[in-house]
């Protein structure tokens, strides 16, 4: 409140230009990200080398998914950093490219920001989280080592040498470590999940149960293990059970919409209720379920979609990729003023297709988004290259990209 009553047009330029950074920090974490953006803006006006500003407004676009715009904004921010500073800057640029799925480039800038200052375990962490990504184990495990070597008592690096070990398939020396990363935190989430989820990979969906139960002792809320419970319940025939579990799954995701990882387990709550659906034979139900996720969520949804083009099950003799772009814009978007919370906001995204024809490629896009929206494709259609005995269907899709 002090900051924000400062009237910074009557204080010297350097004190201006601190307090308006301040006052930017403190709005960011209460919540209030554009009038954060703001903050910053007015620092890098009053001087374009300030770089905490740049770094920090990166960070507010990046919170708010404006992954483009944090990224062009930590670019301004280490043309201009020094050397040793800009390690932080490299770090934040490195996880909002591992966010948005370019694992490689993301390795280079944690890497970077590593030799920049070589005592940061989580940037030597992130490294090692990336090769990870890459199906790179060993070279995994030579950053999540480095990272032990700086804090040898992490349970979260512990659990990541696990997943590097089961990746390897050296299943005793992973379960080692996931014994490791509990024995000095018993409550720690991650390694409950990864525990189970590796057990569940080698197919012992027995045991991931046993473990998705011990982690919900500590963990009851906890939509990541229930998700993984679903699964294996649906892997174990245990059709009903899993149907069972859903429900109470999707209230847990529908609490926690801002959490970072509710996306992404909400597209696989949705691909495996689906695919117990199939299983029971209510197709046109486990339909249902894939097409309204689809249309409701602004994010790829990978599994959602791999589990509609299975259940479609389109074979078609010839068939062509082609990457066709949308523009959507929500039904009563008009009825809202601008600046009115909750208004509607048009958006952009990417699809890639397998179908005959571009008619018919269309038609399988048009699918996929809200029925009462209005849908414009791009005129410009890329024709990809040309299969024989392809399964038809949309492969792919890029997240929402708002128009503001």
């Amino acid at each position: 409140m002090l900051l924000e009553a400062l009237d910074t047009d009557l204080l010297e330029p350097r004190l201006a230009l601190e307090a308006n950074y301040l006052c930017g920090v403190v709005l960011a974490r209460r919540g209030d990200p554009l009038e954060a953006a703001h903050r910053f803006q007015l620092c890098v006006r009053q001087d374009p080398r300030f770089f905490p500003a740049l770094d920090a407004w990166g960070n507010v676009l990046a919170g708010i998914g404006d992954a483009r715009g944090a990224i062009e904004k930590y670019k301004r921010a280490l043309a201009v950093a020094p050397g040793a500073l800009a390690a932080h800057v490299l770090f934040n640029y490195g996880v909002v490219l591992l966010r948005n799925g370019y694992n490689l480039r993301a390795l280079r800038k944690f890497r970077e920001s590593f030799r920049r200052d070589p005592r940061n375990g989580d940037a030597a962490y992130m490294t090692g989280l990336c090769f990870l990504n890459l199906k790179r184990p060993r070279g995994a495990r030579k950053w999540f080592k480095e990272a032990l070597e700086i804090e040898h008592d992490s349970p979260q690096y512990m659990t990541a040498m696990g997943n590097a070990l089961a990746m390897e398939q050296r299943d005793k020396e992973a379960t080692v470590m996931f014994q490791m990363a509990l024995h000095d935190d018993p409550e720690f989430h991650d390694a409950w999940y990864n525990w189970a989820a590796n057990l569940a990979a080698r197919g012992d969906y027995a045991n991931a149960i046993r473990k998705v139960k011990s982690g919900l002792k500590h963990h009851p809320h906890s939509f990541e293990l229930l998700t993984q419970q679903v699964f294996c319940l649906r892997q174990m025939g245990a059709y009903d059970a899993a149907l069972a579990a859903v429900a109470h799954t999707r209230s847990l995701l529908g609490n926690a919409p801002y959490a970072d990882r509710a996306p992404h387990f909400a597209d696989l709550l949705a691909a495996n209720e689906a695919g117990a659906l199939r299983a029971l034979g209510r197709g046109q139900q486990a339909r249902a379920v894939l097409l309204k996720h689809l249309r409701q969520s602004v994010d790829a949804c990978p599994a959602a979609i791999a589990e509609l083009r299975y259940h479609d099950s389109r074979a078609l003799a010839k068939a062509r990729r082609m990457e066709l772009t949308v523009s959507v814009a929500p039904a009563h978007e008009a009825g809202f003023a601008d600046e009115e919370p909750g208004r509607p906001r048009a958006y952009q995204r990417t699809y890639w297709v397998m179908a005959s024809n571009l008619k018919e490629a269309r038609r399988l896009v048009r699918e996929l988004e809200p029925q009462d929206a209005t849908v414009r494709f791009d005129p410009e259609v890329r024709q990809l290259e040309h299969h024989s005995n392809a399964d038809g269907g949309v492969t792919e899709r890029t997240p929402a990209i708002f128009a503001d």
